[in-house]
Order: structure tokens, then C-alpha cells, then sequence
């Protein structure tokens, strides 16, 4: 059952890609302005495609007999050579549509008889830009700049980090007190308590010697 969808999802695809096409508003030429036979003169056909700018989805119209011509589309070395040995795209039939699909330089030739040699043969600059409302001008895009290194953030410490002791902990020395710092508050009072309590003493002793002196007297 598989096998029997598959012909059928094949069609549905190509009819699909034809849509597309057909869809597409490229522009339609008439390779010559007319009939694709023996030019007047060698640079005929040059002329008339380098008078046109093409796009992806243009459309090359071929109109020839075709008892006596054929279009094949070669690639660029057959074209100088006016030879067919390695066939991009063969038309036979007339008038032959040739969709550009392809961006760059495309090759056509008649490899019969020798109607190469005398002209009939011709190439196009196919850009990859096409316009569903017609073709107007469009400025080639800039060039990327060249790669750059990314940019590296700058890392803010607010403290200076401290480096690690030779036992692998990190060492947090305190400030050290110099020997001619204030005594604390605490320690002062204790040694005023330790004065007066001194001098209680002493006067109370001073009063015991009086009291006996006055009772013996």
C-alpha cells in the first residue's frame, strides 16, 4: 500500500513545484525578440541578453523549428568550445520554456550543424533577487566584516583578593595595635577602683591608731 502512494506523493510534489512556478510573476523573454534561428550577425544574440537583467524565476522563451534547432543549456566550457559533451539542459520541442533557477552565468547553445559557430549561441546573468509586482533596482547587500575577536568584559574587584598561605588557607591577618595605644575604658576603671579601695585602708587604719591613742591618753 506504501508503494502504491508513492507515484502518487511524487505527482502531487511536481505538480506542487509547477505551482510554485507558475506562481511566481517572473518575467517572461522571447530569446532574440523572436524566432531562435541563424542570427544576422555573430554577436546578435549576445547583444540582446546583455540589453536585459534577469532574476531567479525569469522565464527564457525558446521559438524554433524544431526539425532543424535545438537549445541545450551547457556549462561554460562546452559554450566556448560550441560543443554539447556535457548537457545541462536539453530542449527540443517548441516554443521551449527554460525557468531560471539558478543564480550566476547560465550557457545556451544550438550544438547543430555548425549554428554555434555562426551565433547562435548566447549567455545570461541570472541575479537571485525576483519581485512579485515586476522588477525594480535593488543596491547589493554589504559586505560582512571581517571576524573580530569578541570583546572582553573588564572584571571589577572591589576589594583586593587576598593570596592564599602556604597551608592552602587563606590568611586574614588583624591589624596589629601599637604599643602606645590608648588603654581601653574597662581597664582604667579597674585600676581606679584598686587606688580607692588602697586608700580606704589606709585612712581606716589612721582612725583605729588615733581611737587607740585617744582612749590611752
Amino acid at each position: 500500500m506504501a508503494l502504491q502512494r508513492r507515484p502518487c506523493i511524487a505527482i502531487l510534489f511536481a505538480q506542487a513545484i509547477i505551482a510554485t512556478f507558475d506562481a511566481a510573476s517572473g518575467l517572461r523573454y522571447t530569446v532574440g525578440g523572436s524566432v531562435w534561428s541563424i542570427p544576422p550577425h555573430p554577436d546578435f544574440y549576445y547583444n540582446w541578453s546583455s540589453s536585459h537583467t534577469f532574476y531567479i524565476g525569469d522565464v527564457l522563451v525558446f521559438d524554433f523549428e524544431y526539425e532543424f534547432f535545438n537549445a541545450i543549456q551547457v556549462p561554460r566550457l562546452d559554450y566556448e568550445s560550441c560543443t554539447a559533451l556535457n548537457p545541462i539542459r536539453i530542449l527540443t520541442r517548441s516554443p521551449a520554456l527554460a525557468i531560471l533557477i539558478h543564480e550566476g552565468v547560465n550557457y545556451y547553445i544550438c550544438n547543430i550543424s555548425n549554428y554555434c559557430d555562426l551565433g547562435l549561441r548566447f549567455s545570461v546573468v541570472v541575479h537571485k533577487f525576483y519581485y512579485s509586482t515586476g522588477h525594480s533596482p535593488t543596491p547589493s547587500p554589504l559586505p560582512p566584516l571581517p571576524p573580530s575577536s569578541p570583546p572582553v568584559a573588564p572584571t571589577l574587584s572591589p576589594y583586593p583578593a587576598p593570596e592564599p598561605s602556604q597551608a592552602g588557607w587563606t590568611d586574614v591577618s588583624q591589624p596589629s595595635v601599637p604599643n602606645n595605644s590608648p588603654v581601653a575604658p574597662n581597664a582604667g576603671r579597674r585600676k581606679g577602683l584598686r587606688a580607692n579601695s588602697g586608700g580606704t585602708v589606709v585612712g581606716l587604719a589612721f582612725a583605729l591608731c588615733l581611737g587607740t591613742l585617744f582612749v590611752l591618753l
